[in-house]
């Protein structure tokens, strides 16, 4: 999967930043202004942040977060149906959840269970 290691500019930051997703990442409502209350940082400075350590906005970073989660669970709760991975995660909808995770992993979450998300299966 798509780890992103807490790199040696900000590690704290990355570690702090990914406690409170973890923490609130089934909460569909998480937005980035809420996370950046929980973060103690203004948006701007979560965007810097984020950009210079890990070349990512916010929105995409949260976004990557919840899809890696995703993939876990998708693997790891096999009785689960796919939405409700998709909610566990913060994703609302269904649909939008399957084609945010087909453009980061290049395969539906259906396929991704079939193939034990292993990459190398790629359409």
């Amino acid at each position: 999967m798509n780890n992103i290691p807490a790199t040696a500019v900000y590690p704290q930051f990355l570690q702090n930043l990914n406690t409170q997703i973890e923490e609130h990442l089934s909460d569909d409502s998480l937005t980035i202004k809420k996370l950046t209350r929980l973060a103690g940082m203004s948006r701007t400075n979560l965007h810097r942040k984020l950009t210079k350590t890990i070349g990512m906005s916010a929105t995409r970073y949260l976004r990557f977060v919840r899809l890696n989660r995703a993939a876990r669970l998708l693997l790891d709760e096999p009785e689960w149906s796919i939405y409700q991975v998709a909610l566990e995660v913060g994703f609302g909808s269904q649909s939008y959840f399957s084609t945010r995770f087909r453009e980061l992993f290049n395969m539906s979450p259906g396929k991704w269970r079939i193939v034990g998300g292993k990459l190398e299966h790629l359409e």
